[in-house]
C-alpha cells in the first residue's frame, strides 16, 4: 500500500516538473509584428527596364493619413486625393532582389497579405512572365486570389494613379475584377491556365484615359480596353472591340454588357438594344471518323432596353425578327473568335483540349501527341438561343406620330 502512495506521488511531481519545463517553452507572441510595424501593399505593378531589369512598383496604405482628414501625397510620392496611398519602387536583377531592395527604401516591414491587384506592363508581358508568376507562388505572403492586369502603359503609371472616386487604384481594379467588365482572372486562375493542357490564358488589357482640359493627368483611374492572349508566359496578341467581345463570350465571362442590332439597312441610325441576363456558353465535345469536333451552344435572355426603329415590338413576328438579328450576330462574332485563335493563333483559348481528355480520356491519350496539329483542323458547330423576356414599359416606338404618342 505505502509503495503505491508513493509510486503516485512520484508520477504527480514529474508530471508537474514536465508542464513547467513545457511552460518555460511557450513564449507566447516572441514573434508578434504590430501593425504599426507593417507597410500593407495594395497593389503591385512589374515592368522591366530597358537593362533588363525588373521595376518593382507597389501601392501601400498610409493607416495614419485614412484615420485623419488629412489630404495629399507624402515625403514625395504619388499619394491619393483621400491621402491614404503612396507608390515606392526599386529595381534589382530579379523579382525577388528588386523586393529586396525595396524594403530597404521603407521604415516598416512591407506585408503582401492584402495585396489586391498585381499589373504587369504589355512590354513586360511580352517577354514572358513565368518568373513572376513563380515568385507569386511560391512567396507564401502573397494572396492566390489577387486578380492580374496587363496595362499597355507602364505598371507603375497604372499604380501612380489618384481617382477620384475610389481610395485607391487598387480599389478600382478589385472592383473591376469584381464587375468582370473584362476577364476575371486571379494569381491562381492564371497559373491553373498557362499549366493545363491549352497553356494559354487571356487578361484584360488596362489603359489611361486621357486627362481633360486643366486637369491633373494622375486624378483619373484605369479602364480596361481589350484583352492580353498569353500564350505559355508571353503575351502573343491583343484584341479590342468588336473581337474582345466574341472571345468573352466563348470565355463564359461576358457580362455587364449592352448589345445592338440594326434591323433597318437603309437607316443605320435605327437601332434595337438588349441587356442580357445572362450569356452562357457550352462546349459538347465529339469523335466522329478519327476525329475531334466540337459543338458550342450559346445561350441569353435579355430585355430590350432602346428601339430607335420604326418597328412595334408589340407582334411576335416582330420580336422573333429582332431575336433572330442578334442570333447572327452571336455566332458570327464566335466564328471570328474561332478564327483568330484556332487558325491564326494556334492556340486553345477555350479549353477544347480539356474537353477531350475528360470527355474521351482514352482517344484523347492516344491522340495527345498529335494535339498541336489537330487543332487548327476541328471542325465547330455554333448554334445560339436568344430569347427577349421584356420589351420595356412601352412595345411601340416612343416620339413617332400617329403610334404610342396618340
Amino acid at each position: 500500500m505505502m509503495s503505491s502512495k508513493l509510486h503516485n506521488l512520484r508520477r504527480k511531481i514529474a508530471l508537474l516538473l514536465l508542464a513547467a519545463c513545457s511552460a518555460t517553452l511557450l513564449q507566447g507572441c516572441w514573434d508578434r509584428m504590430e501593425i504599426n510595424d507593417l507597410a500593407m501593399v495594395l497593389a503591385t505593378g512589374i515592368d522591366r527596364t530597358k537593362d533588363g531589369k525588373v521595376h518593382l512598383s507597389i501601392q501601400i496604405f498610409i493607416p495614419r493619413q485614412s484615420g485623419s482628414s488629412a489630404t495629399g501625397g507624402t515625403g514625395g510620392s504619388e499619394g491619393s486625393p483621400s491621402g491614404v496611398t503612396m507608390v515606392r519602387t526599386a529595381e534589382g536583377n530579379n523579382i525577388a532582389d528588386a523586393m529586396a531592395r525595396l524594403q530597404r527604401k521603407i521604415s516598416r516591414h512591407v506585408f503582401w497579405g492584402h495585396c489586391e491587384a498585381i499589373v504587369i506592363g504589355e512590354k513586360t508581358a511580352k517577354l514572358g512572365i513565368r518568373e513572376y508568376m513563380d515568385f507569386l507562388l511560391r512567396f507564401s505572403q502573397f494572396r492566390e486570389h489577387a486578380y492580374v492586369y496587363i496595362s499597355e502603359p507602364k505598371a507603375q503609371d497604372i499604380l501612380s494613379l489618384l481617382p477620384p472616386l475610389e481610395r485607391s487604384s487598387a480599389e478600382a481594379l478589385r472592383e473591376m475584377g469584381n464587375m468582370k467588365l473584362g476577364t476575371k482572372m486571379t494569381v491562381l486562375d492564371l497559373a491553373q491556365a498557362l499549366e493545363g493542357l491549352g497553356k494559354s490564358a487571356v487578361l484584360s488589357r488596362l489603359k489611361i484615359p486621357r486627362p481633360e482640359s486643366g486637369q491633373s493627368k494622375l486624378a483619373t483611374m484605369p479602364y480596361i480596353f481589350g484583352l492580353a492572349m498569353i500564350r505559355n508566359d508571353r503575351e502573343i496578341h491583343v484584341v479590342t472591340e468588336p473581337m474582345s467581345l466574341g472571345v468573352l463570350m466563348l470565355l463564359n465571362q461576358l457580362d455587364n454588357i449592352v448589345l445592338t442590332v440594326n434591323p433597318d439597312e437603309a437607316n443605320k441610325q435605327a437601332a434595337v438594344t438588349i441587356k442580357p441576363q445572362f450569356i452562357r456558353t457550352e462546349f459538347i465535345p465529339g469523335f466522329a471518323d478519327g476525329n475531334w469536333t466540337m459543338e458550342v451552344n450559346i445561350k441569353t435572355k435579355g430585355d430590350v432596353i432602346l428601339n430607335t426603329t420604326d418597328l412595334s415590338l408589340l407582334p411576335p413576328p416582330n420580336v422573333e425578327k429582332i431575336q433572330a438579328l442578334f442570333q447572327e450576330q452571336f455566332k458570327q462574332r464566335a466564328e471570328a473568335a474561332l478564327q483568330l485563335t484556332q487558325h491564326k493563333l494556334k492556340t486553345d483559348f477555350f479549353g477544347y483540349a480539356n474537353a477531350y481528355r475528360n470527355h474521351f480520356p482514352h482517344k484523347w491519350k492516344a491522340k495527345k501527341a498529335q494535339w498541336e496539329s489537330d487543332f487548327p483542323k476541328i471542325k465547330t458547330k455554333i448554334q445560339v438561343e436568344v430569347r427577349i423576356l421584356r420589351t420595356g414599359k412601352s412595345g411601340d416606338p416612343q416620339g413617332i406620330p400617329g403610334q404610342s404618342n396618340e
